[in-house]
C-alpha cells in the first residue's frame, strides 16, 4: 500500500511538472529540438525510433521487454536503440537524459487540448 501511495504521489508530481513546462512555449521548442534527429530518421526511413525510445523506457530499458511489447526480436531493439545513441550522441540511459526525453515525449505526444486543460 505505502508503494502505491508513493507511485501515485510521483505520478502525481510528474504531472503537474509536465504541466507547468507545457505553459512554457520555450518547453516545445526544446523538446522538438530534443526529438528533431529521432523525427526526421523516422520520416525519411520508417525505423520507428521515437516509439521504441518512448517503449523503452516505458519498459523500464529493458530490451527484452521492449521487444516483446514491440513485437520485435530484441536484436532489432538493440540496433535501434544503437541507431537513437549514434544520432543523439547521447547517452540514452543517464538518468538526466531519461529525465529530458521522458518529458519530451510525453509533450510531444500530449494535444494542445491536454496540455491546457491540465495545466488549469
Amino acid at each position: 500500500m505505502i508503494k502505491d501511495l508513493a507511485t501515485a504521489a510521483l505520478g502525481s508530481t510528474f504531472e503537474h511538472i509536465l504541466s507547468a513546462i507545457a505553459k512554457d512555449s520555450s518547453a516545445h521548442q526544446r523538446t522538438s529540438r530534443l526529438l528533431w534527429p529521432l523525427e526526421r530518421e523516422d520520416s525519411e526511413r520508417g525505423n520507428n525510433l521515437v516509439a521504441t525510445l518512448r517503449t523503452y523506457y516505458a519498459c523500464g530499458m529493458r530490451v527484452d521487454r521492449t521487444a516483446e511489447s514491440m513485437f520485435l526480436h530484441r536484436n532489432s531493439v538493440r540496433y535501434r536503440l544503437d541507431r537513437i545513441r549514434s544520432l543523439l550522441h547521447l547517452d540514452i540511459d543517464h538518468p538526466q537524459t531519461i529525465a529530458a526525453f521522458t518529458l519530451a515525449l510525453k509533450l510531444a505526444a500530449a494535444t494542445p487540448q491536454e496540455v491546457s486543460s491540465d495545466a488549469v
